[in-house]
């Protein structure tokens, strides 16, 4: 089947918002320092407890093992429902694209906030370096797997709206709890989230004939 030019607009609309990124936290432009700090300005302008409480579970589950672990996850059920390449997009879009990003951190070795500014006391854990984030990246990458699966797979049209509504908003949470929690600048979130966005559509592009081969029995992805 022909491949779709949305996933290369996509790609490549995600890759104009990520170079721009790139070059200003490599050159530690102004411009850069100004936006991190007016939007962490708003997020942790009002820390609660209970809010704190919540944030932490969810930046919990953007953890690069809990992320990897869901994708494995995503891997059996497609084995299981017999979709095996589907399984196979989703093993590479989700586990393989996931060691990207650590060599993209050290490419740019951004120190996080917290040690940058010792002033700054982070509400979690976190070592390595800052950018891009790790945890916007995985949570894009998982999520964006499972609404691409889900426009793709599924039929039922409540189905859909629930899956990709609540993909979007994990997506969404996860990227901006690191900001909450201090342990992220914002650039880094975006970073994140638009770099895992090329690779994904990129990855989808490229496998798209494959998983949509019509096979003997008159049936798409024919898992015999």
């Amino acid at each position: 089947m022909k491949r779709p030019h949305y996933p290369l607009i996509i790609a490549a609309c995600a890759l104009v918002g990520l170079i721009p990124i790139m070059i200003g936290v490599a050159t530690h432009a102004a411009w850069i320092h100004t936006i991190d700090q007016s939007v962490i300005s708003v997020i942790t302008a009002h820390r609660p407890d209970w809010l704190t409480t919540i944030v932490l579970f969810i930046t919990s589950l953007g953890n690069p093992p809990v992320v990897v672990f869901f994708g494995l996850v995503l891997v059996g059920i497609l084995f299981y429902f017999r979709r095996r390449r589907y399984a196979w997009f989703a093993a590479v879009s989700v586990v393989l694209l996931s060691f990207v990003n650590t060599s993209v951190k050290h490419l740019f070795l951004r120190q996080r906030p917290f040690i940058q500014n010792p002033n700054i006391h982070p509400l979690t854990l976190a070592g390595g370096y800052s950018f891009p984030s790790g945890h916007a990246s995985g949570a894009m990458l998982l999520y964006g797997t499972v609404i691409l699966l889900t426009l793709t797979l599924i039929t039922l049209p409540w189905l859909r709206r629930l899956l990709v509504s609540y993909s979007a908003v994990m997506i969404s949470l996860i990227g901006l709890s690191r900001i909450y929690v201090q342990v992220h600048f914002p650039t880094d979130v975006l970073a994140g989230w638009l770099e895992a966005l090329v690779g994904l559509m990129l990855v989808w592009w490229l496998m798209y004939p494959w998983l949509t081969e019509v096979g003997p029995t008159g049936w798409v992805n024919d898992p015999q």
